[in-house]
C-alpha cells in the first residue's frame, strides 16, 4: 500500500537547497507516514514536548465554527529516495510508502496543528510543504529558523484589522480561536466558552437584555483577571501560551465545581473575588515545585486535574467557605495572603488527622455566633 498525492514540485534556489513539494493530505494520513521526534538529551530529534492544551485548543477551534479553517501549511521532511526527478513548477504524483519503518516523513513545523486536526477529524485535509530527501543538518536548520522567526501579531494590528469588519461577527469568530480585542480577553473566553466552569457566569457592567435570560451572574470580571494573573506571575514554562493557561484555569475550577457543587452560588465566599483569587493562588503555589522538578506537566489537563483533586482539594473542607470569618475586608494583598495561609493550615490539619478548622485564625467560634 502507498499514499499518492498530486504535488507541485519546486526549488527556491537554483542548484542548491532542497527540492520542495506542495500538496494536500488528510491529517490522518500524515499522522501515519510522518513521525514527530522529540528533542532528546543525546541530541537526536528536534521537536518540543507535545502540549495537550494546544492540541485541544485547535480541535476546539475547528469544532466551534464550521467556517474555521487552518490554511497554514505543515512543514515536513520527506525521504523518498526512489523519486525520479519531477518536473519543476508542474504537478506530478508524489508516492509515499505505507507501513515503512522508520516512517519516511518527519514533522518540522506544525505538530500541534496536525494533532489537533486529527483529533477533530482525521479526514480533514491539510496543506503540506515537504522538503524532499533533506540532510539531517537541513532538517535541524529549518526547524530552528521556522520557530525562531515566527512573531505574534501585535494587539494594535488586530484591533485595526477588526475595524474593517463587522465588530460582533468578527469578535464571535475570534473567540473560537481564543483571541480577544480588549482588556477582558481572558474574561471573555472564560465567560463564552461552553467548556468553561464559568460559562455565562460573569457579571458584566451592562444593562441586562432579553439575550441575558439564561445567564447566571456569579462572578465579577476582575475576579477572573486577578486569578489568572496569579497563575501568570509564576512564569511557568508549561503555561507560557494562552491556550495552556486558559486550559489549566478551566481544569482547576472544573475540579472545584465538581467536588463542591453546593458552593456554586452567589452567597458563597468561594465565588467572591477573594475566594476565586486565593484558591487559585493556593493551588498554583502548591504545583510550582512539582512543575519545576518535572514531576507534572501542567499543560496536560488530565495530569493537572488528578493532582489537584487527589492532593489538594481532598484535604480542604468546603465548610471553610460557608462559615463566618472574623475579618471582612480581605481584598488586599495582606488579606489574600491570610486566606492562603488558612488554606495551608487546613490542609496540614486534615493530613495529620486533626479537625480541619483547628487553629484557623479567620474563623469565628461557632459557639459565639448569634
Amino acid at each position: 500500500m502507498v499514499y499518492e498525492y498530486s504535488a507541485i514540485f519546486s526549488r527556491q534556489r537554483v542548484g542548491v537547497g532542497p527540492m520542495l513539494a506542495s500538496f494536500v493530505a488528510p491529517a490522518g494520513d500524515v499522522a501515519k507516514w510522518a513521525e514527530v521526534e522529540r528533542l532528546k538529551h543525546e541530541g537526536t530529534g528536534h521537536q518540543r514536548l507535545r502540549n495537550e492544551s494546544r492540541v485541544r485548543a485547535i480541535a476546539r477551534f475547528l469544532q466551534q465554527d464550521e467556517r474555521n479553517t487552518i490554511p497554514t501549511a505543515l512543514v515536513v521532511a520527506l525521504q523518498v529516495p526512489d523519486l525520479e526527478e519531477p518536473p519543476i513548477g508542474a504537478c506530478a504524483t508524489l508516492t509515499i510508502p505505507a507501513d515503512a519503518n522508520p516512517r519516511p516523513g518527519l514533522v518540522i513545523d506544525g505538530q500541534h496543528r496536525l494533532y489537533g486536526v486529527e483529533k477533530h477529524d482525521p479526514g480533514l485535509p491539510l496543506n503540506v510543504v515537504a522538503l524532499i530527501n533533506p540532510e539531517d543538518e537541513e532538517i535541524a536548520f529549518q526547524f530552528l529558523v521556522v520557530n525562531s522567526k515566527a512573531s505574534k501579531v501585535p494587539t494594535d494590528h488586530v484591533k485595526l484589522l477588526a475595524l474593517r469588519y463587522e465588530d460582533e461577527k468578527l469578535a464571535d469568530r475570534l473567540k473560537t480561536a481564543r483571541i480577544g480585542l480588549g482588556r477582558h480577553t481572558f474574561v471573555g473566553v472564560v465567560d463564552s466558552s461552553p467548556e468553561s466552569p464559568f460559562y455565562k457566569f460573569v457579571e458584566w457592567p451592562t444593562e441586562p437584555t432579553d439575550a441575558d435570560a439564561d445567564r447566571t451572574n456569579l462572578i465579577r470580571p476582575a475576579s477572573v483577571e486577578q486569578a489568572i494573573a496569579a497563575i501568570q506571575k509564576k512564569n511557568l514554562p508549561d503555561l507560557a501560551n494562552d491556550d495552556s493557561l486558559i486550559e489549566f484555569f478551566f481544569t482547576l475550577w472544573s475540579a472545584v465545581k465538581d467536588r463542591w457543587p453546593d458552593l456554586w452560588t452567589r452567597e458563597s465566599k468561594l465565588l467572591q473575588k477573594v475566594g476565586l483569587v486565593t484558591l487559585t493562588t493556593f493551588v498554583i503555589e502548591d504545583l510550582v515545585p512539582l512543575a519545576d522538578r518535572g514531576d507534572i506537566d501542567l499543560a496536560d489537563p488530565d495530569a493537572a486535574r488528578t493532582e489537584i483533586e487527589d492532593n489538594i482539594l481532598a484535604y480542604l473542607d468546603p465548610e471553610f467557605w460557608k462559615r463566618d470569618w472574623t475579618a471582612k475586608s480581605l481584598d488586599t494583598s495582606a488579606g489574600r495572603q491570610l486566606v492562603v495561609d488558612e488554606l495551608t493550615t487546613m490542609r496540614r490539619n486534615l493530613r495529620r488527622g486533626a479537625n480541619w478548622d483547628a487553629n484557623l485564625r479567620l474563623l469565628a467560634d461557632p459557639e459565639q455566633d448569634e
